[in-house]
């Protein structure tokens, strides 16, 4: 885990912004299930597979290097500068701490959407005993899409908040 992170690191996230039915909770949109299908454009299993693996990638980076900047910024807190301006200082490492630990809320919260993908990927390999055409695979392909487009916004939210919090400089 790295925690030499430079302040002016930033994130690559894929694809682009999609547009996403539901509700809102809080400051956070959730979708919800019953989307009609022009909503998730519907991509083969071995592109969802591959798209299930970046997320789980960019979830796995975000989350050692959220966790890494809280570190980082609770050390430097700890200490701050004896000049006029540390109050404006501690006040800024505040809210880099709260971005961070944003950061790692989301990965948590795309956590679970990334176990639900990894759960249909099992469901795709065993087929129901009750064989009914391709209809139940095309459903399952289709939750999936849905699952790893909430993980990618999260993700997506949470690196965007990473960034804020590693746009504070930190003074030792």
């Amino acid at each position: 885990m790295r925690t030499d992170l430079p302040p002016n690191a930033s994130f690559m996230t894929s694809g682009p912004s999609r547009r996403v039915c539901g509700l809102f909770l809080g400051c956070r949109k959730i979708p919800s299930m019953n989307m009609e299908p022009a909503d998730i454009p519907m991509l083969s299993e071995t592109e969802l597979r591959e798209q299930y693996a970046d997320l789980q990638q960019r979830a796995l980076h975000l989350e050692a290097l959220g966790a890494s900047r809280i570190g980082q910024l609770a050390t430097a807190a700890q200490s701050p500068p004896n000049n006029v301006h540390a109050d404006d200082y501690l006040r800024a490492l505040k809210q880099a701490i709260d971005e961070a630990t944003l950061a790692v809320q989301r990965y948590h919260n795309a956590l679970l959407f990334l176990e639900t993908a990894s759960s249909l990927l099992e469901a795709l390999a065993k087929p129901p005993a009750f064989d009914d055409g391709m209809e139940w695979r095309d459903e399952f392909l289709y939750r999936m899409a849905e699952v790893l487009e909430t993980a990618d916004e999260l993700i997506a939210e949470g690196e965007a908040h990473l960034e804020r919090s590693i746009r504070v400089g930190i003074e030792f």
